[in-house]
């Protein structure tokens, strides 16, 4: 097997270790320079690519080298910015900052739907003028709807326009790692270097995950009020919008919302089958309807799954040969086409509308009475009524031992709106689907 052959085979093997994104974001540009005997050498873009990779992705490059090669193999990872001077500032002007982002994912590539449209135009309006347009621009929503993709199509425009800039994305996980590092290594400098004087587009992703550290909300908190002030832009994306950071600061969280907040919701049947025929097309390779609409029904709305799904089929189809008709895939991958049996429960219903507010299913039955509470209790009142056979005053004790004229109300008010509200109307058909009901 020559190098280009394993390399080739590792990364196919490592998007089944750590996820077709990982290996897009941090190993895909990776050049396999040598194997010689026992040792497989790698270079890296940069030294800060490098650090990440050698402490979260090493240990697993080695094992499936080692599978596949059927022998102990180390893998060294060297960066092409090892020869340059250690202090980073000299060098900012001539080595421009451009660390973590996917050239794939862009705005051509990202499928436009009712779920997700706000969301884009305004990720759209600030890759077009960074830190004019909304800054910070703060995108929210569940997991596997596209935000991290948002994140990479506005570095991408960026870039586009301007290859010097200096566009910087990393998770929040990073930034706790870097501050950790940096903190321990006596480095503060090449810290703020790094995140304060070379980058000039700032994307964050899964800020929810700096919530508890002191230390490093201190410093995020610093990095965010230079970078705003220098005019520079600042992209942020959550599960949960601002207010529902547990253990957020407080001047933190005033500046996020101060801000655009843009939420993104679960897409429905349509879009999703029109990003798994975009996806399908990328990937070379054409889906019968009938595979899409089975691939769409399982996924429940989450992107992210969807695409581990075609893979799936794909790798089958690479594995196996031949067309992808529906009997093949009923051969290749059991269940695809098995509809999940609905068995609607009052408790099922109120963990799917928390689940889809990003609350918690005590919050719904709890006795708390704010607006971002009574909404959701109120789609869960209807949701419990129309789904399931239980009475009014059987449903008031499911809902925390409420009266049951509580429960009527809660239900003839969302019955009455859903005709005038498209909005309503459409977040109830999509936790229905997640439910199995449509």
């Amino acid at each position: 097997m020559n190098l280009a052959d394993l390399w080739d085979r590792l990364l196919r093997a490592m998007q089944h270790s750590i996820g077709h994104d990982a290996v897009e974001v941090w190993l895909k540009s990776t050049i396999p320079l040598a194997l010689n005997g026992k040792v497989l050498t790698l270079e890296v873009a940069n030294r800060y690519y490098r650090d990440w990779i050698v402490e979260n992705y090493q240990a697993q490059l080695q094992a499936n080298a080692s599978e596949l090669l059927d022998d102990d193999i180390v893998v060294k990872i060297i960066a092409s910015d090892d020869h340059e001077p250690a202090n980073l500032q000299s060098d900012s002007q001539e080595h421009p900052l451009n660390v973590g982002t996917n050239p794939h994912q862009t705005f051509e590539a990202f499928v436009v739907g009712e779920c997700n449209r706000f969301a884009q135009a305004a990720a759209l309006a600030v890759a077009d003028s960074p830190g004019k347009a909304y800054n910070p621009l703060y995108i929210w929503g569940p997991s596997g709807l596209g935000k991290t993709h948002l994140l990479h199509a506005i570095a991408n425009r960026v870039l586009s326009r301007n290859p010097t800039a200096g566009v910087l994305y990393v998770t929040s996980e990073d930034f706790v790692n870097d501050v950790v590092t940096c903190i321990r290594h006596n480095r503060q400098e090449d810290l703020r270097e790094k995140y304060r004087r070379r980058a000039q587009l700032l994307l964050v992703d899964d800020i929810q995950f700096l919530t508890g550290r002191d230390a490093t909300q201190k410093e995020f908190f610093h990095t965010f009020n230079t970078l705003q002030a220098a005019g520079h832009q600042i992209v942020i994306t959550s599960d949960v919008p601002p207010k529902q950071i547990d253990k957020l600061e407080g001047r933190l969280r005033t500046r996020f919302e101060g801000g655009l907040i843009a939420d993104m919701q679960p897409p429905d049947t349509e879009t999703l089958l029109a990003i798994l025929q975009q996806k399908a097309e990328a990937e070379g390779f054409a889906i019968p309807h009938e595979v899409a609409e089975a691939i769409a029904h399982r996924t429940e709305g989450n992107v992210r799954e969807l695409e581990g799904l075609l893979h799936r089929v794909k790798a089958a189809v690479d594995f196996y040969g031949g067309p992808v008709t529906p009997d093949f895939v009923r051969s290749h991958i059991p269940g695809l086409f098995d509809r999940p049996k609905v068995d609607v429960t009052v408790a099922g219903i109120i963990e799917a509308v928390s689940r889809y507010h990003n609350l918690r299913s005590a919050d719904i039955v709890g006795k708390k009475r704010t607006r971002l509470l009574t909404v959701p209790r109120h789609i869960a009142m209807y949701l419990a009524r129309t789904h399931t056979r239980l009475s009014f005053p059987e449903l008031g004790k499911e809902f925390g031992d409420r009266d049951h004229t509580t429960v009527q109300h809660g239900y003839k008010r969302v019955a009455a709106e859903m005709s005038e509200n498209a909005d309503l109307s459409y977040k109830i058909r999509l936790i229905e689907q997640g439910l199995g009901l449509r």
